[in-house]
């Protein structure tokens, strides 16, 4: 395709890298894999949009259209030459069980131009077939590879259309420069919090289970952990939703494509040595069709590769959002049918739900939040947050979308059929694994509605990712970090970097308590509820940012490029045949500031990835939950807990005093937890910077220790002791949990509190 071509011309070395910066402008079309990347600066505001101001709404919508165009809203200028096939005068019939080595000239262009429109249109569901057994790290190469397209209610639903590229190209065809600045909690593996379960234990299990007491509360390491996949089959399926463009930008942000998703997955699968990768990627309107039309879209379009699934030795599963009720009933559906697919019943199958909505969303609005809020009042604000989330939506979309809202609901037909599904997996696939990804700090879901936390079962894992950028690491300003600014050759770099010591609590508070979950303590699920509206804020994302806010940041980042642009406008060029950085960015500070300053001025030259999608330790963690944990020793149901802890209001004063009274019953209850594992204090993350590659911990994780009595939970609260006294955050929300849990100073030593709690 010409796009790609062009974008190899820009890729000659790193000659090529200076000379295109000074002939390419900004990109005018940003597609769904990288609409988010151009947001790791320290203002997050360059071009955003803010929910409180439709006046700017509109102006900025004026100023910045061509960047904010959404994936789908550039493909029409991506397929040149080839009319419409509205438009054409000729009717070719495609026999049902044609192939299309059958076909003649004119009908297979006629079968690519009605495939290509049905994308454009994005009313229907498609699939992409690639083998990505030998993709590489390059991301500028992902689309230049072969594959096999499918589009419903066109000739190639049953007749598949072999493609010599992904059918959408990249509007960035520059460099992509990944920065790793993130931590996920508990641990990105579950070497680091789990162990093998022993003999002793195996048979008070059987025990407890005869008499038919509680056993079982989490999973167990296997006994061997490595090389459980090499010289197998593994096939990963990834499911992708379309959303209006502003609702995708107040809601998650931005998203990548199921193509994205699949070859992320597949590089971090490599590590397993696997004999084959095959991937079959769907894009489904789940935007303007019913839940159950798109499912039978994709299980029509799945009876075209039948034989990809045939005799695999482990299926990966990954969606996000919307998409993700949809993945549990298509994993359903092929597990269900697993003789008809040729799949032992002992095969690992994993599905990874990013920004899961299985318990639906309800809107906080930390600014307009009052202490007197009444019943009135709260539905009055979630009417007008919903009415700002569907700005621009059609009637069908907003009906659609609004379903979303019902999974909050257990008793609800959309919950109901979620939870049959789901139960299904987890009672009859002994190898299934749900692992649930979310991001702690958001502008729109909690960390409790995005892991699904009513939702109780040993094979449920949890994670969350939080973002170095909302924790003051900001690589844009690298010598404000504990960061050595090291000489490098070429944009590769590690460097593991402490939380800092004034947002070190929250993560310590979070991670304690994920980990009791994780790990089975479902009384901490009340806690949990109460906290994680405090981590919301507009901030926290960089198209809902108040109007304020975005004035004062983006005139920080002016002086900032201003700065950038008068030391970074002329660079010396290396020789031809060289690949080393020039001398004048030839540091980690001097790269990550240039590289800010180009994602900024020539994002089409050069684009930063730096979202949760773009992180590999999630599909690391991913990998690892599914294969690397035993199954239970007995079949065991999923349970709905339905707990109602979560207010209303977090500066309603009855709510902030059950929230301390809670807090205290929490501590008291993890002082008695037994057998923790120890974990690395202070907390860290590893930053990581590399340029069209993908990255992994260097080293691999050890196994954790584990004392058998309540030595680390005791531990633990003093560490959160500590760590709190220190504890200063810069939104409204954390600000007023802080407030709250001021219990904590009144202790002039941890021992203080220890020995009060342990009085209750």
């Amino acid at each position: 395709m010409t796009e790609l071509s062009e974008g190899h011309n820009q890729r000659e070395g790193w000659v090529g890298w200076w000379s295109s910066k000074k002939k390419q402008g900004p990109s005018d079309s940003i597609p769904n894999e990288q609409a988010t990347n151009n947001n790791n600066n320290a203002s997050n505001e360059n071009g955003s949009i803010s929910l409180q101001d439709d006046d700017n709404v509109s102006r900025e919508e004026e100023n910045g259209a061509d960047q904010a165009q959404g994936w789908y809203s550039s493909i029409v200028s991506k397929i040149p030459s080839i009319p419409f096939v509205r438009s054409r005068t000729e009717c070719f019939v495609i026999d049902s069980n044609a192939r299309y080595s059958q076909l003649n000239d004119p009908q297979a262009e006629y079968l690519e131009v009605e495939a290509k429109e049905g994308i454009v249109r994005r009313s229907t569901s498609w699939c992409w077939y690639e083998d990505l057994t030998e993709i590489t790290a390059e991301s500028s190469t992902w689309g230049d590879r072969p594959g096999v397209l499918s589009v419903y209610d066109t000739g190639s639903a049953h007749c598949p259309l072999p493609l010599p590229h992904y059918p959408i190209s990249s509007s960035h065809p520059g460099y992509h420069v990944y920065i790793k600045n993130s931590l996920i909690l508990p641990s990105d593996s579950p070497l680091e919090t789990l162990h093998e379960q022993s003999l002793l234990s195996k048979m008070a299990t059987e025990v407890k289970n005869y008499y038919n007491f509680p056993n079982e509360k989490h999973l167990y390491l296997k006994k061997i952990t490595s090389g459980l996949l090499t010289g197998k089959k593994v096939v990963v399926i990834s499911l992708m939703g379309t959303l209006p463009e502003k609702y995708e930008k107040f809601s998650l942000g931005g998203q990548r494509s199921a193509h994205y998703l699949a070859t992320k997955l597949a590089l971090s699968l490599q590590r397993e040595a696997p004999s084959k990768i095959l991937s079959l990627s769907f894009q489904c309107p789940l935007d303007n069709k019913d839940l159950l039309v798109v499912f039978q879209e994709c299980v029509e379009l799945l009876k075209n590769w039948e034989h990809v699934l045939h005799d695999a030795d482990a299926i990966f599963v990954e969606s996000v959002y919307h998409a993700v009720p949809l993945s549990i009933l298509l994993t359903k559906h092929i597990l269900e049918r697993h003789e008809y697919f040729h799949l032992r019943p002992s095969i690992p199958v994993g599905i990874l739900a990013i920004e899961s909505p299985l318990q639906g969303y309800r809107f906080w609005d930390h600014s307009v939040d009052s202490s007197n809020s009444s019943e009135q009042d709260y539905y009055k604000i979630q009417q007008a947050r919903e009415k700002q989330l569907f700005q621009g939506a059609s009637k069908i979309e907003r009906e659609i979308l609004s379903k979303v809202r019902n999974y909050r609901k257990l008793d609800s037909e959309e919950s109901k059929l979620l939870q049959k599904n789901l139960n299904w997996l987890l009672i009859n696939w002994n190898s299934f694994r749900l692992n649930l990804f979310g991001k702690l700090f958001d502008n729109f879901m909690t960390a409790s509605q995005k892991l699904a936390i009513d939702y109780t079962h040993p094979k449920i894992f949890r994670n969350l990712w939080c973002d170095g950028r909302y924790m003051g690491i900001d690589t844009r300003l690298p010598e404000e970090l504990q960061l050595p600014d090291a000489h490098i050759k070429t944009p590769e770099y590690e460097h593991s970097l402490l939380v800092p010591a004034n947002r070190r609590f929250e993560i310590t508070l979070m991670n304690n308590i994920l980990l009791a979950l994780n790990l089975g303590n479902t009384n901490f699920v009340p806690i949990f509820k109460l906290i994680s509206p405090f981590f919301i804020s507009r901030s926290f994302n960089e198209n809902t940012i108040s109007p304020n806010l975005r004035k004062t940041t983006q005139q920080e980042l002016k002086v900032w490029t201003q700065e950038m642009e008068a030391r970074y406008k002329v660079l010396s060029t290396p020789e031809a045949t060289s690949d080393e950085l020039p001398e004048e960015v030839s540091s980690v500070h001097k790269f990550l500031q240039f590289s800010h300053y180009q994602n900024v001025k020539n994002p089409g030259v050069m684009t930063l990835y730096c979202e949760i999608y773009d992180d590999d330790c999630v599909y690391k963690t991913f990998i690892e939950n599914t294969i690397k944990t035993r199954s239970l020793l007995n079949k065991k149901r999923l349970i709905l807990l339905d707990d109602h802890s979560a207010p209303q209001s977090i500066l309603n004063t009855v709510n902030q005093y059950d929230l301390v009274w809670r807090f205290h019953e929490c501590l008291s209850d993890y002082m008695k937890l037994r057998n923790l594992p120890r974990q690395v204090y202070p907390p860290s993350l590893f930053l990581v910077i590399s340029l069209d590659r993908w990255c992994w911990k260097p080293i691999e994780s050890a196994p954790a220790s584990f004392s058998r009595d309540n030595k680390e939970a005791l531990i633990r609260l003093k560490q959160l002791w500590e760590s709190y006294q220190n504890w200063n955050p810069p939104t409204r929300g954390l600000k007023q949990l802080r407030n709250i849990l001021s219990v904590l100073s009144l202790y002039s030593e941890a021992s203080e509190l220890l020995q009060d709690i342990e009085r209750k």
